[in-house]
């Protein structure tokens, strides 16, 4: 019963966080509006109305349906990201470390650095220093290039492995035939990034959406003198109102986030999903004798105007309010079953539900006729460009 439940969830966060988002969207980026006749100026007498958007909510909550819905529930919460605590017998390795590499190594040089010190220490430094159970830089084999249009969605969809040149021949290889379907626009797929320190590549993709020589972002760090990229490639050439949008959650992290604030700045991109990993720099993760990993910031990466990324998360355009498990299972449900299993969102056949129900029979996920997982974050983000693509083309 709980399966057929959590169906029509992901079915109800889907359109809502579509049609809030789509309306968010419309208001924050004029360059995506429809075209209107213009109205006659106002008696002498009128009064003034407002210029300023009215204010709409930046989150799209998971209880927000379109319709009352008796079978759905609120999701669950994610669970906060437990801060692991260093252990006695790995306090002189850290010390060490956060000696020779860590960032605010100079500030550390009056501390008194001990077993008995370090707790309160990691406190202090939140995201810039993590302990951790398995590594988060190291390439995933799992995590593959997914580049194609979804149909009938008529989107370009891409989820870059990393920022390599490769990576980006791929694209521009095949930017020409997915261009040529006429679509909606453009998803770019920066969650559960594991290239973290590919600075250089993240600013090689930027330039397919910024003009040339344009300031990115800055990197500069304790053994790394300041170093401002610019954007070196010919950009893509996008209309105007050509709409992008970025996935993000909490695995978008260092060279991933710098990108997804590129372009929502310079690329007027808008950024759905949830809060990134807020560790915008370049980092070292050394696994210490105890098996356990230690992540430290080297460097931080500032955007074009100061934005600090270290320490800071960028919060999305739109936030989804999806639980951390049903996100990671649409997410890693796109190797087993496809991109375009779920992407879909089949709604449960309501007609069954209601005789099972009238009848007193359980309720079973056969009913929903899947296997593949909903991708709710991808879900809302399609919604958003159809949503676009109605208010400016009424389809």
């Amino acid at each position: 019963m709980w399966a057929i439940l959590r169906g029509f969830l992901l079915v109800s966060v889907s359109f809502a966080a579509g049609a809030v988002a789509t309306g968010y969207f419309l208001l924050t980026r004029p360059q995506f509006m429809p075209a209107v006749t213009a109205a006659k100026p106002p008696a002498a007498n009128a009064p003034v109305a407002s210029t300023q958007p009215p204010p709409l909510p930046p989150k799209v909550p998971g209880s927000t349906v379109l319709e009352p819905d008796p079978y759905a529930r609120p999701p669950a919460a994610d669970a906060p990201e437990q801060a692991l605590k260093p252990r006695p017998d790995e306090a002189a390795e850290i010390i060490d470390l956060l000696r020779t590499q860590f960032i605010d190594a100079p500030l550390l040089i009056s501390q008194p650095l001990s077993a008995d010190t370090l707790e309160e220490l990691f406190a202090k430094f939140g995201d810039k220093a993590r302990l951790g159970e398995t590594a988060v830089l190291t390439p995933d084999p799992k995590q593959k290039t997914i580049l194609q249009a979804l149909t009938p969605q008529n989107v370009i969809y891409w989820r870059p492995a990393d920022f390599s040149p490769r990576e980006l021949d791929r694209l521009l290889k095949q930017w020409g035939p997915l261009l040529a379907g006429n679509p909606r626009g453009l998803i770019i797929d920066l969650r559960n990034f594991r290239a973290g320190n590919d600075l250089a590549g993240a600013a090689a993709v930027a330039g397919l959406f910024v003009p040339p020589q344009d300031v990115l972002f800055t990197v500069e760090g304790l053994n790394f003198p300041q170093q401002v990229f610019r954007s070196q490639r010919q950009p893509l050439g996008l209309k105007q109102d050509f709409p992008v949008l970025a996935l993000v959650n909490r695995g978008t992290r260092g060279a991933a986030e710098a990108l997804a604030l590129v372009l929502r700045q310079k690329g007027a991109a808008l950024l759905v999903g949830k809060n990134t990993a807020g560790e915008g720099g370049l980092f070292t993760e050394t696994r210490l004798k105890s098996g356990r990993f230690l992540r430290l910031a080297t460097a931080r990466v500032s955007g074009f105007d100061g934005t600090n990324l270290l320490g800071a998360p960028l919060t999305p355009d739109l936030a989804v309010d999806v639980a951390a498990d049903d996100d990671q299972a649409g997410y890693d449900g796109a190797y087993q079953y496809g991109i375009q299993q779920v992407a879909a969102v089949p709604a449960p056949d309501r007609g069954l539900l209601k005789e099972r129900e009238e009848m007193d029979l359980p309720l079973d996920h056969s009913l929903t006729n899947r296997q593949a997982p909903h991708d709710v974050i991808l879900n809302a983000a399609n919604d958003i460009l159809a949503g676009i693509a109605l208010s400016r083309y009424g389809k």
